[in-house]
């Protein structure tokens, strides 16, 4: 199965026209972004401190690039030292060359694939194909992509483009050729789409041997690679196949466990309009019993290096992939991502992409930086502080100078003339009064209408105010008898010549071709000295008390069913909720208490001793585990794998979890966890049941993991 292919995109302005004629994709795309950004703004209301996270994040990300080929070494050292494997890839040829040669190598026909922005870049679907091996994406967007043979047209939404019906119309007809067919007499329904989504995809995730996925981050200091999501197929990638792939780009690259502490506070927020996705999973290289045996991550350039040589244009590298800019820019709302003719859709994409392609390098590249109205809508969004808008300025002007290069044009003449009008008094007096005059045979309703020739290219779509019949200079001389007075006339702007970028050669392949194509743009474009500032709230006072009744609120927010419970009273709470959700058999870790263990009548406990297969905890009908800590500000439990908890799978593939949360383990924020967890090499965050939003944005819980959450917090008193 593939995709299909920006290659043969036009430039933005024709891709752009067709949108505007499609009325369903606008209607699509209004409801869409204006749901995500009232979301959003209520969502970051709630911090009293996201300025000051911004602003921190912006700095620590600053201070990762300005160091980052000491960063990327350190992170190779800490993956290396817990027994991953790390290649480096100048750009997509050599990544997919790493990438087939490590999923040929395992014997495997089949992968699956968690949503990554990078492996789309690289085009790793169209390689993988080519050398045999059937790719399947599991993220239900995606999904719905691939199915339809379509292309993605939104960062954290790719399908946002698709309405229920069509959804339908590409499962029943694709589902079969691939797979499990859909069911009989599928409705539109969001709940019963993700359905068919789930029993397609299920048989392939138990089976699947290679699996590959990006990261959202990845940590120098723990060698932690953290990947956000909220379905529950990257929980599935991430923790069931015997060989894991992360292709990772170098810009993810963050220096400590600490920085999570911010960015996990802003990436869900800015996203999706939530306090926290429903699944955060980390892990660093291998972890014995728990997890894939083989682990990979692949590092990648492709064009990041000369994208960090340039100055200004470098800010881009900050991205988180949030997609917040999408969603507030009102020409993605009009004409879609697709018109973008990139990957990278939106604000972020008409800077991002043209730097990591070489600027103006084809027609779609060259027409990006001029794909916006320099709003700052995007800018105010950005929960890295990138100034999209001073960007596109900038790539703009290199665009312009790239033509020059290539001779002279219609624009280039054109914007002499405009030059020479506007330095001097006199042409540009008498061109105001020329325009008042010609322009008045073509006014219609105090605009200028439709003009003749090529001039109607920019009319027929736009209205242009009439000039005026007296220009400023004619109405102040008429009014106060004399010229504009020399210090008001019209300044000579001083503007700095352009600034030189350097563009390091192509790099060469591996390990020393990519880190030494990082450290020559950092000496061709030094940063200076960089500074976090951290503003933001930390961690809590010591001896707070556990805001329990907080958490439990957020909780149900959720969907999920929180219990407050006496220490003797545990069992009972936990044989109520499995009696609640109907389980009858639970699969629990070697490590559980005794006094935790269900003991009703009618209901099988099994203890996981390792090794169950997928397809064995698949038989049963829940899974009852402690867990490392809880956040009460997100409503989120962490299990890092301890005595209590046991390996990742049990808590994932049975239909209904149940967690047990000691009442100290709750904190309130998420600075407080990352503190306690900051040694765990194996982490999942959970925020209620998995659940997804990609079919008109209708909220449906239990997508692939489990589709029922209980938890019981066991009072201290």
């Amino acid at each position: 199965m593939s995709t299909g292919s920006f290659e043969a995109s036009p430039p933005f302005g024709v891709a752009a026209r067709r949108a505007l004629q499609d009325t369903q994709l606008r209607a699509n795309l209004r409801q869409a972004t204006a749901t995500i950004r009232q979301k959003r703004d209520r969502l970051v209301a709630e911090l009293p401190d996201f300025e000051e996270l911004r602003v921190a994040a912006a700095g620590i990300k600053d201070d990762a690039l300005s160091r980052l080929d000491q960063l990327l070494e350190q992170l190779e050292a800490s993956v290396t030292a817990r027994g991953g494997q790390v290649h480096f890839a100048a750009d997509a040829a050599e990544a997919n060359l790493v990438v087939t040669k490590i999923v040929k190598a395992s014997g495997a026909r089949e992968v699956v694939k968690v949503k990554s922005m990078t492996t789309a870049e690289c085009r790793l679907n169209e390689a993988l194909a080519g050398a045999g091996v059937d790719v399947a994406e599991t993220d239900l967007a995606e999904l719905i992509v691939q199915l339809g043979e379509d292309l993605p047209s939104h960062i954290v939404v790719p399908a946002i483009h698709r309405n229920r019906s069509e959804v339908r119309e590409v499962f029943i007809g694709k589902m079969g050729q691939h797979g499990l067919a859909a069911p009989a007499g599928l409705s539109d329904e969001p709940a019963d789409l993700a359905g068919a989504a789930r029993a397609y995809l299920r048989e392939r995730f138990l089976r699947a041997e290679v699996a590959i996925s990006g990261a959202n981050f990845a940590v120098a200091e723990t060698g932690s690679l953290v990947v956000v999501e909220s379905e529950g197929n990257g929980r599935m990638c991430l923790t069931l196949p015997r060989v894991l792939v992360s292709v990772v780009g170098i810009d993810k690259v963050v220096p400590s466990f600490g920085d999570l502490e911010v960015f996990l506070q802003l990436l869900a927020r800015s996203a999706t309009g939530e306090r926290m996705n429903p699944y955060t999973s980390v892990w660093s290289g291998v972890s014995a019993g728990d997890g894939p045996d083989e682990v990979h991550l692949v590092l990648l350039d492709n064009g990041r290096s000369s994208a960090l040589s340039d100055g200004t244009g470098r800010q881009a590298l900050r991205c988180i992939r949030c997609a917040a800019c999408l969603n507030v820019c009102p020409v993605y709302e009009r004409v879609g991502g697709h018109a973008y003719g990139s990957v990278y859709p939106g604000p972020i994409g008409a800077v991002l992409t043209p730097q990591l392609d070489g600027v103006a390098t084809d027609a779609v590249n060259a027409s990006l930086p001029f794909a916006s109205t320099l709003c700052g809508a995007c800018y105010e969004v950005c929960p890295v502080k990138i100034d999209i808008p001073r960007l596109l300025v900038h790539l703009r002007a290199r665009s312009v100078e790239r033509a020059k290069q290539k001779g002279p044009s219609l624009e280039s003449a054109a914007m002499a003339a405009a030059g020479a009008v506007l330095s001097s008094e006199k042409r540009l007096a008498a061109a105001e009064r020329l325009a008042g005059w010609l322009s008045r045979p073509f006014a219609t309703k105090g605009a200028i209408g439709p003009l003749p020739g090529p001039l109607r290219r920019w009319t027929v779509s736009r209205d242009a105010p009439l000039p005026p019949r007296e220009s400023f200079r004619d109405w102040w001389k008429s009014e106060r008898g004399h010229s504009v007075p020399d210090e008001a006339k019209q300044r000579t702007v001083q503007v700095a010549p352009a600034r030189g970028w350097h563009v390091p050669s192509a790099p060469r392949g591996g390990r020393e071709g990519v880190l030494g194509a990082v450290r020559a743009s950092l000496r061709s474009a030094p940063f200076g000295r960089v500074e976090v500032h951290r503003g933001y709230r930390g961690q809590s006072e010591p001896g707070a008390a556990p805001p329990v009744e907080l958490f439990m609120e957020r909780l149900s927010e959720y969907k999920a069913t929180a219990t407050l419970a006496a220490k003797s009273d545990v069992r009972a709470s936990v044989e109520a909720a499995l009696y609640r959700q109907g389980s009858k058999s639970v699969v629990v870790p070697a490590g559980l208490p005794d006094a935790w263990r269900p003991a009703a009548p009618g209901v099988g406990v099994e203890t996981d001793s390792g090794q169950l297969s997928p397809a064995e905890l698949d038989r049963y009908d829940a899974c009852l585990t402690g867990c490392a800590v809880a956040v009460a500000e997100t409503g989120t439990v962490v299990l890092d794998g301890g005595e209590s908890q046991g390996r990742r799978a049990i808590s994932l593939v049975p239909d209904h979890l149940v967690i047990v949360v000691r009442e100290e383990q709750v904190v309130a924020g998420v600075p407080d966890a990352i503190a306690r967890l900051v040694s765990s090499p194996v982490q999942t965050w959970i925020s209620g049941p998995s659940a997804t939003s990609d079919i008109e944005l209708n909220r449906v819980e239990g997508v692939h993991g489990p589709r029922k959450l209980d938890v019981v917090v066991l009072s201290a008193r």
